[in-house]
């Protein structure tokens, strides 16, 4: 048995064969095309979901805010606290077990020009701790450092729209903009945020808005008496988040004297179970699109089964006179095996060759762009072999196990 023989002639065969073997490959390539294609998608789709996930800034964060009273007696007993003060972040800070960082957080409507440009915008007096505790690292320049607030610098981070809006293409590094009427330095520009698939109307705020100093805000603007608008939390126990809760109302507890002036938002807890909700939907799409390619490479396997066997019928004499000169079943049977097996592989190869082009001329289109899944293109070369294989053997057997007499009378 001249193993490297049958393969030439199987190969020959479909060579010779062209128009036949190319309606045979059709399914096979439309089949692994949409596999690439739809698990590259997918890829893509989900990658720029968690990347909005991540932009959001709530993962492990829960929020500090001022509850209001319910009645006359909590009225006058929330008289008796001066709220939330930047110092309760250090007091958070000085009791942590669970708690990684807090950042205090207030925030007034100031007017901000430069340019010609004058608008009314959100400003947020944050600390340092902030940019890590809500993932809101300039894109562009610095954040804030503990110089900032010791010298109540006059400094200010833009919002990535606001920045546009005032100075348009020019880099705004170093330049002066007027806040509620005293000379800032823009010392850095956030990030744009938010995509397709995740874009909070929060993000606009914040993109529309801008940053300064905590004390600088305070001393300048709202009043160093002032309560805060929140403190955020931030701790990477995120499988124990029921026990990070407890431990910030009880270290806040104990500095308000037991005033429950407070509340603590779990925020961090309703983003897991957004998280899961959309895993959940994510798999359920995984499911569907695996099948729909799944369906679609094997009617391809059913129209190579379809081919083989009229290869077969008009292949008769062939058949009849390699048997009788010497031919074994195994010699025929491996014959029609290597020609499926070929056609599934080549079909397989040139579907994926195409499904990779597809997914990226349609990357640009993706925030995050559209990574190639070898995972699933292997997983589309691997099925397409498999259907070779499987919708190979019958015809394979059928031919293999004809009498030579009775093939060659047939003709």
């Amino acid at each position: 048995m001249n193993i490297p023989e049958i393969m030439t002639g199987g190969i020959t065969e479909i060579r010779h064969h062209k128009l036949r073997a190319f309606l045979t490959l059709i399914g096979m390539i439309l089949g692994t095309m949409s596999i690439v294609f739809m698990t590259s998608m997918l890829n893509g789709i989900i990658i720029s979901v968690w990347s909005g996930f991540e932009q959001l800034g709530y993962d492990g964060v829960l929020y500090v805010v001022a509850r209001q009273p319910r009645n006359t007696m909590e009225r006058a007993r929330f008289n008796q606290s001066e709220g939330l003060r930047p110092e309760d972040a250090d007091i958070l800070l000085a009791r942590r077990e669970l708690v990684r960082d807090a950042a205090p957080v207030q925030q007034a409507e100031l007017i901000f020009s430069a340019g010609g440009v004058r608008r009314e915008v959100r400003v947020m007096g944050v600390t340092p701790p902030y940019a890590a505790v809500r993932k809101r690292f300039s894109a562009v320049g610095r954040f804030f450092n503990d110089n900032d607030l010791r010298t109540f610098g006059k400094v200010c981070i833009l919002g990535h729209r606001l920045n546009k809006r005032l100075f348009g293409s020019e880099d705004p590094l170093g330049k002066e903009v007027t806040v509620g009427g005293a000379r800032f330095i823009v010392v850095g520009v956030g990030a744009e945020l938010g995509n397709t698939f995740v874009n909070d109307s929060e993000f606009i705020r914040e993109m529309e808005g801008a940053m300064i100093p905590l004390t600088t805000l305070r001393r300048y603007f709202a009043g160093e008496e002032s309560p805060l608008s929140y403190i955020a939390v931030k701790t990477t126990a995120v499988k124990s988040l029921g026990s990070v809760q407890a431990e910030v109302e009880a270290a806040l507890s104990v500095a308000h004297h037991g005033i429950g002036d407070f509340q603590v938002e779990n925020i961090a807890q309703d983003m897991l179970r957004e998280r899961d909700q959309v895993d959940e939907i994510v798999t359920n799409w995984q499911i569907v699109l695996g099948t729909i390619a799944g369906i679609s490479l094997l009617v391809g396997g059913i129209g190579l089964l379809s081919v083989m066997i009229i290869s077969i019928n008009e292949r008769l004499y062939e058949i009849g006179m390699r048997k009788a000169i010497g031919a074994s079943d195994l010699e025929i049977f491996l014959q029609f095996m290597v020609e499926s097996i070929t056609l599934a592989l080549t079909g397989a190869g040139i579907g994926v060759g195409l499904g990779v082009g597809l997914t990226t001329s349609l990357s640009g289109f993706f925030p995050s762009g559209l990574p190639i899944d070898w995972g699933g293109a292997a997983w589309a070369v691997g099925l397409a072999i498999s259907l070779g294989i499987l919708f190979g053997l019958y015809p394979a057997i059928k031919a293999s196990r004809m009498d030579p007499v009775e093939a060659m009378r047939a003709v």
